[in-house]
Order: C-alpha cells, then sequence, then structure tokens
C-alpha cells in the first residue's frame, strides 16, 4: 500500500510505502502449570492485519490440538465466551515433550516444548516515586536458584493496567530479587495480580525483542513485527507465523493497592 501525504504550503505530494503484505497467522499458545498441581491450557488464534487496523481479527475455525510424547493428542475447542482455544484435560507432566499442531487455511504449523519450572513470588512491597508526578512502584521478590540459566516472564495486571516484563538471571543466582512495575495513577484498595513463568533461553530472546517492539504492555496486542518465533510452517518454513508456543510452570501473587 503507498499512502499519499500532502503537506501544507506546498505543492509536494510525498509517497510512504505501508508495506501492506499478505496477513500472517498470530500465535499465542501457552500451557502453564499452576501452583496446584493443575493445568491451565489456551491457544490464542489471530491475523496480522493492515497498517490502519488497530486489532488483528480472531481466527475462530482452525483445529488446534497437542500431542505428548506418549503419543496422547488433546484437541482445543474455540471458546466462544473467551474467545480462545482451550483444552481442560491435558495435565503437564515434566518428563514429557508436547507438540502443537494448528490447521488453519490448508497450512500447517507445528512446534514442541517441554516444561520449564520457575520459583514462586514471595512478598509484595508499594511505594510512590517520588519526582515523576503519580507513579506508583509495585514490587514482588522472589529467590533465584543457585544454578545458572533461569529466565523469567512476569505480568502485572489490575483492572486497568497490564505490563509484561522479563528477567534473565545473569547477576542474581542465589539472591532474593525484585521485579518492579511502574503504574500511574494507581488507586488505593485496587485489586493486584502478579505472575512469574518460566521460559527458556530461546523464548526470552523473542519476548525481550518483541517488547522492545511494543514497549512493555502485553505482546500480542499489537501489531508484530517479523520476529521468528518457535513456531512452524511445515509446508512452508519462510512463511512462519507470528507468535510463540510455551510450557511454563507459573506462579502468582494477589495483593491490593494501599
Amino acid at each position: 500500500m503507498v499512502l499519499g501525504v500532502l503537506t501544507l504550503g506546498c505543492e509536494d505530494v510525498i509517497d510512504v510505502d505501508l508495506n501492506d503484505a499478505a496477513p500472517r497467522l498470530v500465535i499465542d499458545a501457552r500451557l502453564e502449570l499452576l501452583e496446584d498441581g493443575s493445568s491451565q491450557n489456551t491457544v490464542l488464534l489471530t491475523r496480522s492485519s493492515g497498517f490502519f487496523e488497530e486489532q488483528n481479527p480472531l481466527v475462530t475455525d482452525a483445529q488446534v490440538s497437542v500431542t505428548d510424547s506418549n503419543g496422547i493428542a488433546y484437541p482445543f475447542t474455540f471458546d466462544t465466551n473467551e474467545q480462545i482455544y482451550r483444552n481442560n484435560t491435558l495435565q503437564i507432566q515434566e518428563n514429557l515433550e508436547y507438540r502443537l499442531t494448528i490447521v488453519d487455511q490448508g497450512q500447517t504449523y507445528t512446534s514442541t516444548q517441554t516444561l520449564v519450572r520457575t520459583v514462586p513470588l514471595g512478598d509484595v512491597e508499594q511505594q510512590e516515586v517520588q519526582g515523576f508526578g503519580d507513579v506508583t512502584e509495585i514490587t514482588a521478590y522472589y529467590v533465584d536458584p543457585e544454578m545458572p540459566g533461569d529466565y523469567y516472564l512476569f505480568t502485572y495486571l489490575d483492572p486497568y493496567n497490564f505490563e509484561v516484563d522479563l528477567r534473565a538471571d545473569e547477576f542474581s543466582n542465589g539472591n532474593r530479587s525484585p521485579q518492579s512495575f511502574f503504574i500511574e495513577e494507581l488507586e488505593p484498595n485496587t485489586p493486584i495480580s502478579i505472575e512469574i513463568a518460566g521460559i527458556d533461553a530461546q523464548a526470552f530472546r523473542f519476548f525481550e525483542t518483541l517488547l522492545q517492539q511494543t514497549g512493555g504492555g502485553g505482546p500480542f496486542d499489537t501489531q508484530p513485527a517479523t520476529v521468528r518465533g518457535n513456531i512452524i510452517n511445515q509446508g512452508n518454513i519462510e512463511q512462519f507465523p507470528f507468535g510463540y508456543f510455551r510450557v511454563s510452570q507459573v506462579y502468582q501473587i494477589n495483593y491490593v493497592s494501599e
């Protein structure tokens, strides 16, 4: 697509190439082992859209399944209320591989992952940030294991804000470590939930690149750039989808602002 821009006060027309590429499948697939031992298994499918579209359209008619390394297949069905594909019978196990398969518009997309464990969150602290207006710092603490090689995906959620951040354990091995979120105009008695999810090095690099482009909000909230995830188009490797498939242990902590 080429957009013509007429500048005021002259006759020049500037042509801006908006790179209106063919739509691609956008995949946010996650199997999550929760603190109580249950599993939460969801796949969100959308399709990339044009430059002027604010949201990617939902994909509701794909075939979605996960097969474990024992050969057991778990079909995902589309939940019309939550607008997401879901399976309630798969129970995540540490010693198994999980293969995601999505069939959409005649294309087959696959990815294989294993469970990445993590550590629980501890206490939460709150303080006002001086010199930056009405900004509140919310900090959750966790104890990083002594062995190196741990990566974390954090999410912050309240009724008005959703933030995502990442951490690697390069400088925190064996230490009590903070994870902070800076929230504007946070009202007292606001319910807050903070999650920590285990991810591997490949996922860390993927989400780090994506968050740099989206400014720290939800990694799939805006039109994604051409960042390769871990999902392969079996029919055309260069026509890869956007998005990622992860299998993570997740801990959540709840807090009410003061």
